[in-house]
């Protein structure tokens, strides 16, 4: 029951991580894309992709070794040499269940931010001709929702798939990329990213709408409501 029920738990996470990392609008020329310096197109374009690759690849082989857990735990040996038969490598800890829970609040609030800003949720920092600004759902509270959103996802990320290393007990290299350490910094330079964006965004913001924005930035807070 516990290898089903973290098989179902790994599938809805990843599925809910593949879609609040698929950017739901594409710019077209009539809109204004904001530049935002060299490399943007990587970080806008390509990271969300690669992003969602291996996340894929890590649920797929994970799912590998449940299925064969439930089903013929004499094959696990052939398929996962470097895993210790009297070890589980994805033991369903405290931690991990906050992973769950984190994936799963932050991916169903990026589609909260989705569907309340329609149109005008696009990676990219655009401004269209008919923008207004949406005050409405999780933006009444926040001006960067979808970005809180994000960060709890992707802390959710770190804490499940972590035990990926689990099968790699004797690869230096898989022991140091998913070394909590590691994460940190790999959470802080993509909150550097993310905290230099968020400084754009505004900037065009309050060029579009003027008095409308800044009255909205002295009612609300940046990502989380009353303290940040």
């Amino acid at each position: 029951m516990r290898y089903f029920l973290q098989l179902l738990l790994l599938i809805f996470t990843t599925v809910l991580f593949h879609i609040s990392t698929t950017n739901p609008n594409i710019s077209s020329s009539a809109d204004y894309v904001a530049y935002e310096g060299l490399g943007s197109t990587l970080r806008v374009s390509f990271a969300p992709k690669l992003a969602k690759v291996l996340m894929w690849i890590s649920t797929l082989y994970q799912m590998l070794y449940i299925l064969l857990k439930m089903t013929s735990s004499t094959s696990i040996s052939t398929f996962f040499p470097n895993v210790v038969t009297d070890t589980d490598p994805l033991p369903l800890t405290s931690i991990v269940v906050f992973g769950y829970i984190f994936m799963i609040l932050g991916g169903l609030g990026r589609i909260w931010c989705y569907r309340t800003l329609g149109k005008f949720f696009t990676f990219e920092i655009t401004i269209r001709n008919s923008h207004r600004l949406i005050k409405t759902g999780p933006y009444a509270y926040v001006r960067h929702p979808s970005y809180t959103f994000a960060s709890i996802l992707t802390i959710g990320q770190f804490l499940i798939h972590r035990r990926l290393s689990n099968f790699f007990p004797n690869n230096t290299w898989s022991q140091f990329y998913f070394h909590p350490v590691a994460l940190s910094i790999s959470f802080m330079i993509l909150m550097f990213f993310l905290r230099r964006r968020v400084i754009r965004e505004e900037q065009e913001l309050a060029k579009k709408f003027g008095k409308e924005w800044t009255e909205h930035v002295s009612r609300t807070k940046g990502f989380i409501p009353g303290l940040i």
